[in-house]
């Protein structure tokens, strides 16, 4: 809004005139630190496997790293919850290597 644009700046340069200083302040909703469970491996019918995850304190990514042959490659997965589970799946024939989650 330009209202709390203007205001702002004005008690900006009100401040440094002064000879205050400016310093910013941390976001009241600062993320929280993810506390993630050991991933399950999961395979579905047609022979496809991947991870699922749990992560607790924030909204959250589950992420895989898979190798197929020489290949290796990062796929990522829904965004969930707290508390919640994210699925991710390698190609075919890929085999996941390591598994984690990411703050979303």
């Amino acid at each position: 809004m330009r209202t709390t644009y203007i205001s702002t700046a004005v008690a900006a340069a009100l401040a440094l005139g002064a000879g205050g200083q400016l310093t910013a302040a941390s976001p009241a909703s600062a993320a929280a630190p993810l506390s993630c469970d050991q991933p399950n491996d999961v395979t579905d019918n047609s022979g496809h496997r991947g991870v699922a995850i749990t992560c607790r304190g924030d909204l959250f990514t589950g992420w895989v790293r898979c190798q197929k042959g020489e290949l290796v490659y990062v796929r990522y997965g829904n965004r969930a919850t707290s508390g919640g589970l994210s699925t991710v799946w390698c190609e075919q024939d890929g085999v996941p290597v390591a598994a984690g989650g990411d703050p979303a």
